[in-house]
């Protein structure tokens, strides 16, 4: 399998669906495998507000844990950048050693102390496609993460992801993540 050529159409892709991505593009220092950050394509980058971060390390990672969505990105939309790079950093290294799917859930108490706000993420299928890989297709996609309240993770462990995203909706919150908030009336 020919995987530059494999990547070069997913980002393609990912340029299509959910850019187009802001320029330059940036790239960090130490590499994510040397331990550095992921590296990140945004869209809206320079608002106030919201921007969507979609990380570019993971797709052609052999380590990676390959599930129904295939290879896969993380995405985000968040309002702080620093928070998004450090908690989306930490999946992506932990999903070289765990399988992540749409509707998981994750307590990232440990990586953000007891302290923050946001003490899970629950993950949501936000691109799903098949990419021609030689004769085959390769599925791919990305998994949004969705920081969460430690009450809302447990409402999404008890009720389910989809059920908690409904109220998110209701709520006027879906699908951004917003590092420094009270939890949902559920």
């Amino acid at each position: 399998m020919n995987i530059p050529k494999l990547a070069k159409a997913y980002f393609s892709l990912l340029d299509q669906k959910i850019g187009p991505f802001d320029r330059p593009i940036q790239s960090r220092i130490l590499p994510f495998d040397a331990g550095g950050s992921l590296n990140f394509l945004t869209v809206g980058a320079g608002r106030q507000e919201f921007v969507t971060y979609v990380s570019w390390d993971l797709f052609g990672h052999a380590a990676q844990k390959r599930g129904a969505l295939g290879r896969y990105e993380l995405a985000a939309e968040c309002d702080e950048e620093q928070w998004c790079v450090d908690v989306l950093t930490s999946i992506g290294r932990q999903s070289l050693v765990d399988l992540f799917q749409d509707g998981d859930t994750l307590a990232i108490g440990p990586w953000v102390g007891s302290e923050a706000p946001l003490q899970g993420i629950v993950f949501e299928e936000m691109l799903s496609a098949q990419l021609r890989a030689g004769l085959r297709r390769e599925p791919c996609g990305v998994l949004r993460c969705i920081g969460v309240t430690q009450g809302e993770l447990d409402f999404a462990r008890i009720h389910g992801v989809p059920a908690l995203l409904d109220r998110f909706r209701q709520a006027g919150l879906y699908p951004r993540t917003q590092e420094r908030r009270a939890t949902i009336a559920l």
